[in-house]
């Protein structure tokens, strides 16, 4: 997925204790008494009565307000994987307040059509993707130990496994560049194996690639479960709304950004929201990223040219039966 994040200049609106204070309508309205399903904040707990009482009182304020205005540190536009998991970095690396704005709602694309591969079998080494890998598969690595040391089970939580990974070859033209293939991953420092098709016949008994087939095999390749990993991370970034640093806005689609007077993108604009950042707006929004910047300058004199579009794939996802079991991660060459 694609991250692209715009310096901005603080926000003329300010949030200072729980209530949200705006200079241009002398209005007050607690930000906590915001129930929208789309857009919500998660503040201090409340009575039913009281609730009840404010949420009435919020609702005849929010009508006067179109849009309404929220503003916190960094406003990351994305509510996959990535734009969740760069919240989660900035709320328990800093003080900085967040907010999530999506579309639609988590996995509702990539992250939930992806198979959650954790894999360095098909990766170049030495090419522009391979440091991005390898540092992804470390942070990975270490947010799965994390959550062990918490006493929980990473395969509970994320869905993590470590199933290895086989990229497989059925000709002996293929075999020669899978080969190539080992030495080149030995090198640059991963544990990967070349497998005969009798190897791969013992941990892999139903697969069958022929005499002169076989695999490159890396036993410390992982897989995780998008959807338990993305549950995961929402949930404990929902645990700072209670400090008032955290809020979600779903199903509102950014159609705009919104400039001060000197020109500086201080705001993105939804069809409820205005949301208002201090410090940056990350664009999160993976393959759409650059359809979407295209979008919101195509009004200015901004040259821009992200080269990220999406692709049409098919996953087809199946229980292992008893009578054809895969025990690993596998890719055909």
């Amino acid at each position: 997925m694609a991250s692209l994040s715009l310096s901005i200049s603080p926000n003329p609106d300010r949030l200072i204790d729980g209530i949200f204070v705006s200079p241009r309508r002398q209005l007050l309205r607690r930000v906590a008494i915001n129930s929208s399903p789309s857009g919500f904040n998660f503040l201090t707990k409340l009575t039913s009565s009281e609730k009840n009482r404010r949420n009435k009182v919020a609702a005849v304020r929010m009508s006067s307000i179109s849009p309404a205005s929220h503003s916190y540190d960094v406003v990351v536009v994305g509510a996959g994987i990535i734009g969740l998991s760069i919240a989660r970095q900035l709320l328990i690396g800093s003080h900085l307040s967040v907010a999530v704005v999506d579309a639609a709602v988590p996995c509702s694309g990539a992250t939930g059509a992806g198979q959650g591969y954790i894999w360095m079998v098909h990766k170049v080494p030495g090419s522009e993707k391979w440091e991005l890998a390898m540092r992804s598969r470390e942070l990975w690595e270490k947010f799965a130990e994390d959550i062990k040391y918490q006493g929980m089970d990473p395969q509970e939580v994320l869905g993590w496994k470590k199933t290895g990974s086989l990229l497989v070859g059925k000709t002996s033209g293929e075999m020669a560049v899978l080969k190539e293939k080992v030495d080149q991953l030995s090198k640059a420092g991963l544990k990967a194996e070349l497998l005969s098709t009798i190897d791969l016949k013992e941990i892999e008994p139903v697969l069958v690639v022929g005499e002169e087939g076989g695999a490159t095999f890396l036993p410390n390749d992982y897989q995780l479960d998008a959807r338990r990993s993305v549950a995961y991370i929402e949930k404990e970034n929902r645990k700072y709304a209670t400090e008032g640093r955290y809020g979600e806005y779903y199903n509102q689609p950014v159609t705009g950004l919104l400039r001060s007077g000197n020109g500086e993108v201080e705001a993105v604009q939804t069809p409820k929201y205005s949301l208002y950042s201090k410090k940056a707006i990350v664009i999160s929004t993976g393959c759409w990223t650059g359809s979407l910047m295209q979008d919101l300058i195509r009004d200015s004199d901004i040259k821009l040219n992200i080269p990220v579009k999406p692709r049409k794939g098919h996953l087809l996802v199946i229980e292992n039966f008893n009578s054809f079991k895969l025990n690993h991660g596998l890719m055909e060459k």
